[in-house]
């Protein structure tokens, strides 16, 4: 059985694949920046109000999404 790949679903890869190599530097960047895991995790405990309710929301609405609600 030859599996064939549409031009969509090789466009959808390339992104997801940019995608996590993006991210995936963005942390090794930050990471270095920090001086210690607990810094890291916690951004240095420089975040705001807005980012932590965004954060927070995020998480609630992933784990809704997760149970198909």
């Amino acid at each position: 059985m030859i599996l064939a790949m549409s031009t969509s679903n090789i466009c959808i890869l390339i992104s997801i694949t940019v995608y996590l190599i993006f991210v995936v530097l963005i942390g090794f960047k930050y990471s270095k920046e920090s001086n210690s895991v607990d810094e890291y995790y916690l951004g240095g405990r420089k975040l705001g109000p807005l980012v932590t309710a965004m954060s927070a929301e995020a998480s609630d609405m992933s784990s809704w999404l997760l149970m198909g609600l």
